[in-house]
């Protein structure tokens, strides 16, 4: 949540045709100090810093963001703060992290979802994409972790799956040699 919260437009590259990928990186993340306010911050290990490719359907999104921002930016005229952010309140300052949690736990309450954390997305991303068989080293650089050691201690529950696969993978190798 800090690391979206302080996402800028200038670390957002979307292609200018349409059904591309894109990327982002992530350069910084935004917290919340008491007696300081928002501040901006290096994310907590050089891992952390990262490039991320976005599906052509995220650029998508992201476009329809940044255009509902410009409207935004127009409606409020000059009481518009141009804060660079990509995600922001209408009147252009960013978002808190810790409202970001409570926005998104009121949305799961709201239309009745299964119980999931904002938080809990990052997990669900990691375990799914492990699921289809990303490398694991993959999904350790998109979640920035700092080593792959870390991805596979947190995901291990994903891997005898894994291990199905590559049983049967050798087995038909073997067949064939």
């Amino acid at each position: 949540r800090s690391e979206i919260a302080s996402l800028k437009w200038g670390s957002v590259d979307l292609p200018a045709g349409d059904g591309e990928k894109g990327n982002l990186s992530v350069v910084s993340a935004l917290h919340r100090i008491e007696g300081h306010g928002l501040v901006e911050a290096e994310p907590k290990t050089e891992g952390s810093r990262r490039s991320i490719r976005l599906s052509p359907k995220t650029v998508d999104l992201l476009r329809a963001v940044r255009g509902t921002q410009l409207l935004q930016r127009d409606e409020y005229g000059p009481l518009w703060q141009d804060t660079g952010f990509v995600f922001t309140h209408p009147n252009g300052t960013p978002l808190i992290p810790d409202q970001i949690t409570k926005d998104f736990a009121s949305i799961v309450k709201r239309f009745d979802l299964p119980h999931l954390t904002f938080h809990g997305l990052r997990h669900a991303y990691a375990t799914l994409a492990l699921k289809k068989n990303i490398h694991p080293k993959i999904v350790s650089e998109a979640l920035g972790h700092s080593s792959v050691t870390i991805t596979l201690d947190t995901y291990s529950h994903v891997l005898p799956n894994m291990q199905d696969g590559l049983a049967i993978a050798v087995e038909n190798i073997l067949k064939r040699s």
